[in-house]
């Protein structure tokens, strides 16, 4: 488990903090993304140079999105988190967001209408072996389903559903590395706290350090106020 470095964010990291808690609060679930479907699905590795992803297909948890809570059909920013076990027990969590295309595209959330189109993204990169990298990831589909979760139960029932991940360098060039097959939904399983702060895949840092280091004060907050 990586640790939590408030240091680095200072008196507008603990605003941040508190605001977000705040807002969990009020909501009674997270800041952001309160609303969600968890899935089961199945990960596998195409490469492994850049992530040291499981050798073997693997089974993984994963929650749908939507980042401001939009009710209905309403564009909102798509949230894609996933969990990956690890050998040393402990996972590594993914959260990828839709967003546009391009080095400034990337970094911002960007509202869309359908689980099934445009591309998600970390928005952040991390740094691992002297290189910046973001993970991507699209839906292989040509199956439309529009920005409800209820439409997302109804694409998922209809057939499993495939996304191809992808690391992306700086320079823009993209590598597949997985695919993610959605298979059905998880209505059993517990509620995982998904924080790629905390489980950040091993050797993988998120940068830039002063942005990360805010972003782990808004997920303290949110946590302590759900």
């Amino acid at each position: 488990m990586a640790e939590v470095n408030a240091s680095r964010a200072g008196p507008v990291g603990e605003f941040f903090r508190i605001g977000f808690h705040a807002l969990a609060v009020l909501r009674g679930a997270r800041a952001f993304h309160p609303n969600g479907l968890l899935l089961k699905g199945e990960l596998h590795a195409l490469a492994h140079d850049d992530l040291a992803l499981p050798e073997e297909p693997v089974a993984v948890t994963v929650r749908m999105s939507k980042g401001a809570g939009l009710p209905g059909r309403l564009p909102d920013a798509l949230g894609l988190a996933v969990r990956i076990p690890s050998a040393d027990g402990d996972p590594w969590d993914l959260t990828l967001t839709t967003s546009g295309t391009g080095l400034a595209g990337r970094v911002l959330p960007r509202p869309a209408r359908a689980w099934t189109t445009g591309r998600y993204s970390t928005l952040l990169p991390y740094r691992t072996k002297g290189d910046l990298i973001w993970l991507s990831a699209r839906a292989e589909t040509s199956r439309h389903a529009e920005a409800s979760l209820d439409a997302l139960t109804r694409l998922v029932a209809e057939g499993p559903v495939t996304y191809l991940f992808e690391t992306v360098r700086a320079n823009g060039h993209r590598k597949p590395c997985a695919t993610l097959t959605l298979h059905e939904v998880d209505e059993d399983a517990s509620r995982p706290a998904f924080d790629p702060m905390l489980h950040p895949p091993r050797g993988w840092e998120p940068r830039p350090g002063w942005l990360a280091g805010l972003r782990e004060r808004a997920y303290e907050g949110s946590r302590e106020g759900r």
